[in-house]
C-alpha cells in the first residue's frame, strides 16, 4: 500500500505524523503486504461514555493505552495485555479497528493495530513505572498535555 501525497491525519508536537488509518479486518492483518513492520497495539477504552487515558510518567502526557507486541505475542493479546498492565482495566469486549501507520520523528515507519474496549466495571488503578494515574475523560474536562495523536485515535472508537 502506497500513500502517494495524501495529508496527514493529524501530528504531534513532537513531530510524529499519523499519516494513515487502514480499515481491515483482523483476519487480513498477516495477509497484506505491509511496507513497514506492525510494532505495537493501542486500545481506545470507554466507561460510561467516557474514554480511559493514562498519565505517561516518561513522556509527561496523557494517552491511550498501548505498547510494543512482544515476541509470540498477537496484537490483540499485546492489546489486552498492556491496558491491563498500564491500568489494571481488563477489557469486557475488544473490538479491533484497523491499522494505524506513523512516521515517527526518530525517522521510523511503523503500523500500530487499533482497538475499541467497552469497560463494563473499573479496578482500582495502581501507580506502575509507566502509568502515573488514570483518568475517565468526557471530552469537555479541561486535560494539560494531551498526545495530539491519542486524542484524535478517540475519534476511531467503535462499539462491539
Amino acid at each position: 500500500m502506497k500513500v502517494g501525497s495524501r495529508m496527514p491525519i493529524i501530528i504531534n508536537k513532537k513531530g510524529d505524523v499519523f499519516e494513515e488509518f487502514l480499515e481491515i479486518s483482523e483476519e487480513d492483518i498477516f495477509r497484506i503486504k505491509l511496507d513497514y513492520p506492525l510494532t505495537h497495539s493501542l486500545v481506545v477504552a470507554k466507561y460510561k461514555d467516557k474514554y480511559l487515558l493514562l498519565f505517561n510518567r516518561w513522556r509527561k502526557e496523557w494517552e491511550v493505552p498501548g505498547g510494543i507486541i512482544e515476541n509470540g505475542e498477537t496484537c490483540r493479546d499485546c492489546a489486552i495485555r498492556e491496558l491491563y498492565e498500564e491500568t489494571n482495566q481488563k477489557a469486557s469486549t475488544l473490538t479491533f479497528n484497523g491499522l494505524m501507520k506513523f512516521n515517527l520523528h526518530n525517522g521510523k515507519t511503523e503500523y500500530g493495530a487499533l482497538y475499541s474496549s467497552r469497560l463494563e466495571q473499573i479496578n482500582e488503578f495502581i501507580r506502575n513505572d509507566e502509568a502515573e494515574q488514570i483518568v475517565f475523560w468526557d471530552e469537555t474536562q479541561e486535560l494539560d498535555n494531551i498526545n495530539e495523536i491519542d486524542k484524535k485515535l478517540l475519534e476511531y472508537y467503535k462499539e462491539s
